[in-house]
């Protein structure tokens, strides 16, 4: 009998999450260690806050006021996978520590505008055998929050009033927002970054201060008539109903005026060849070169003087600028050919100039790699995504081609990817590639807009690979491309996007079946169009968004890749010489929320390709190249399954053919992982973690082949419950901070393959039916 999703999902919480929460439940526990006999000592401390608040507004400031209390009364535990938590050395209870917690809550409240809040406090005692567990509880009610009602600008200085009054692109302080102490240091930060900006290279936070009126200091006035004391007491009135304040930022008095004086770029020079420990008994010729202004003054000619100037954001004469001080200094770091950058400004005050002198200790400009690795191929042309392997890598590389800080690398290696228990390895890869790094675009044109952007360069790629997957295939290929990549920090920092431009990418495939991929071809007769001797000439675009905001890390990654869309209107291109014709989209999307001994890690994956080429005899291409195509199982997949063999969909027929063998592949891929990690113990250098996961997903085509044998493998919004695997598992980690050994162990908890039987929940399930997985690195 077939249960329909909703008695499976309900099965499906009763047999596992319930028995679950009640392990926890049994063994989550608080226990206290070395504590004073007989005295009372804090066990629990909490903090409520009282109002109408929004609930996540309410949170975080119960998390800050929380923040705020006596270290004494803070219970400092230490836990085991965020289970059995230990208390060392509870302190001594004493009212003291709540007096002064109130202070310092009290000034929180403050410095957010709540001035007129109420804290109070209560305690009660436990009694557990000797042990005498005192539980502080304290309540806030807030009151209201003051308001900004205006924000104003009075500075002495023309110059300086003209550029605080422009309309701020992101204004910090806005009229109706709440009042907090941080808004008014944030909108001073901007005002100095705004002024930093435009010439004011000494001007600094004890220039600026912001005056907040009240009427109470109006009417203490003696001066004052009795009508405007009425007026005065009326608007008083009003603000405790609705507490308002006022903003005016005004300009300190000081004596000289250095500190509002507006600087220009002076002399210019570049260092471009200094050593980190020069001995000074040792006199070095130097040679001087003037470029635009600016003197270069090197010592061996290593770097090209014009290439040195035209990384330079400052300019003689120009008006000093911040972000260009700091836009030069991230230029030289990022260029890769020096190990050390620095700027020594020196300030002319009689002239209102600033002499600059970049000071550049370069890096070794060749160095030989040799190192046993891991690998994890993502998509590449040798066709083997996602695999573990060991592979020996003898990598060449040139941090100053042609002396203008070209990064060159070359790189040999050689490896297995390791497979079932059957067929442990399972795949034999060689592969040589050279990498060329252009520090810039290489158009024929000029883009102005580089010159705002965090960093940019061109890469050149050549790449030949032979790969023999035992009883499958042997596939040789070779490639080249072209790319473009750059990348912008956000204002805060806090952002990074990165963006990767490919216009040409040339594939050349050649390959040679075997007796298991012959079988699979008999199997689903269609696959043969992807399984073929074939040309790729494509162009990708890839989209990178790097987001952090306190302890929450987030990635996204959108990916977007064609080929065939102008070569293949070449008919002799798109049928006779074997073009494939797809295009193929993806997302990822990844979140780690960390804390001090444990994370939580997610990530959600969906991608799509869709074929639309002529085979040689005519007929529609019907699945992308196997070698583009999606898959899952393995270490960074869906772990309870072995490498390539989850799916297709809810179809059974490939797990009857060759005794489920044979690999799949598929159009569609839609997987989601969650994983809770924790540290165990540590021991020398040696971290040794854990961590709970689970992975949810599948791999479907996009269309079924009209063939019985094949049904359930397409995918379609109905049967997207019924096809989805589940899988669940733990592991334990290595971690030797430059590289990590992970051992997966994991269970099929819902399988598509029985989706009659209760949707797939729990079949099959032994001791002994898990899954192995060996990992080098993090899975996400």
């Amino acid at each position: 009998m077939v249960n329909s999703p909703k008695v499976s999902i309900s099965f499906y919480w009763s047999a596992c999450f319930l028995p679950t929460l009640l392990i926890l439940a049994l063994f989550s526990c608080t226990v206290p260690k070395k504590f004073q006999a007989g005295k009372p000592f804090v066990f629990k401390t909490q903090v409520k806050v009282d109002g109408s608040l929004p609930l996540s507004e309410r949170q975080g400031l119960e998390k800050r006021l929380l923040n705020q209390i006596d270290d004494s009364l803070k219970v400092k535990t230490v836990s085991f996978a965020g289970i059995r938590k230990t208390i060392i050395k509870p302190a001594v209870f004493d009212t003291n520590y709540a007096t002064r917690s109130i202070l310092f809550m009290n000034a929180l409240m403050n410095s957010l505008g709540y001035n007129r809040a109420k804290i109070t406090w209560d305690s009660s005692l436990k009694v557990v055998g000797k042990q005498q567990r005192v539980t502080v509880a304290f309540t806030v009610s807030p009151g209201k929050n003051l308001k900004i009602d205006s924000v104003g600008y009075a500075l002495a200085d023309t110059t300086l009033q003209r550029l605080a009054s422009r309309e701020p692109r992101n204004p910090v302080l806005v009229k109706g927002n709440p009042y907090s102490i941080q808004a008014v240091a944030g909108e001073l930060e901007r005002l100095l970054e705004l002024y930093k900006n435009n010439g004011y290279y000494k001007i600094s936070k004890e220039d600026i201060y912001a005056e907040v009126d009240t009427v109470i200091a109006a009417l203490i006035n003696p001066n004052l008539d009795p009508f405007e004391q009425l007026t005065l007491l009326n608007e008083l009135k009003k603000k405790r109903e609705n507490p308002t304040i006022n903003i005016v930022f005004k300009l300190r008095t000081k004596e000289g005026s250095a500190h509002l004086k507006q600087y220009r770029v002076g002399e210019m020079s570049i260092y471009p060849d200094l050593v980190v420990f020069e001995d000074s008994t040792v006199l070095r010729k130097t040679d001087t070169t003037i470029v635009n202004g600016v003197k270069v003054v090197s010592t061996n000619q290593n770097f090209r003087p014009n290439f040195l100037v035209h990384n330079l954001s400052m300019l003689p004469g120009k008006i000093y600028r911040l972000r260009e001080y700091n836009r030069t200094i991230n230029t030289f770091t990022q260029l890769g050919a020096w190990q050390q950058v620095s700027i020594d400004v020196i300030p002319d005050d009689s002239l209102g100039v600033l002499n600059m002198k970049v000071n550049l200790y370069p890096e070794k400009k060749q160095s030989l790699v040799v190192d046993l690795e891991a690998t994890r191929n993502a998509g590449d042309v040798i066709a083997t995504s996602n695999l573990f392997g060991i592979g020996l890598n003898i990598g060449l590389r040139n941090r100053n081609l042609f002396r203008e800080s070209v990064q060159a690398s070359t790189n040999i290696r050689g490896g297995i990817e390791l497979g079932t228990k059957t067929r442990l390895v399972q795949t034999l890869l060689g592969s040589i590639s050279q990498n060329v790094y252009i520090p810039h675009f290489v158009l024929p044109f000029k883009i102005k807009a580089e010159e705002n952007l965090g960093s940019s360069r061109t890469i050149f790629n050549v790449n030949m690979s032979y790969t023999d997957r035992r009883d499958f295939f042997a596939l040789g290929s070779i490639n080249g491309s072209v790319a473009y990549e750059w990348s912008k920090f956000s204002r805060s920092q806090r952002r990074r996007t990165v963006w990767l431009y490919s216009p040409f990418n040339f594939e050349l495939v050649r390959l040679v079946r075997r007796p298991y991929l012959d079988s699979l071809i008999r199997a689903v007769p269609r696959l043969i169009n992807s399984f073929n001797n074939g040309l790729i000439i494509s162009q990708n675009l890839a989209y990178r968004v790097f987001m952090n905001r306190g302890n929450h890390l987030s990635t996204l990654t959108i990916g977007l890749e064609e080929s065939g869309g102008l070569f293949g209107l070449f008919k002799y291109l798109d049928q006779e010489a074997g073009l494939f014709r797809y295009v193929k989209g993806s997302v990822d999307y990844r979140h780690l929320i960390r804390s001090a001994k444990s994370d939580w890690a997610f990530r959600a994956f969906a991608g799509y390709g869709v074929p639309y080429g002529l085979t040689k005899n005519g007929t529609r291409e019907d699945a992308l190249p196997f070698f583009k195509s999606f898959f899952a199982g393995g270490p960074n997949s869906m772990r309870a399954w072995p490498v390539r063999k989850l799916g297709v969909g809810s179809s059974k027929y490939l797990d009857t053919v060759q005794r489920g063998a044979l690999d799949r592949f598929a159009d569609i891929q839609l997987e989601g992982n969650i994983e809770y990690r924790f540290n165990l113990a540590t021991i020398g250098a040696l971290k040794l973690k854990s961590a709970f996961f689970t992975d949810i997903g599948n791999i479907w085509d996009r269309q079924p082949d009209g063939t019985p044998e094949q049904e359930g493998s397409n995918f379609t919004f109905k049967h997207l419950y019924r096809d989805l695997a589940v899988a669940a598992g733990t592991s334990l980690r290595f971690d030797f901070d430059y590289f990590l050994i992970r051992f997966d162990w994991a269970y099929r908890i819902k399988n598509p393959v029985f989706a009659k039987d209760n949707a797939g929940w729990f079949q099959d399930i032994k001791f002994r039916s898990g899954q192995f997985q060996l990992g080098i690195g993090l899975p996400f």
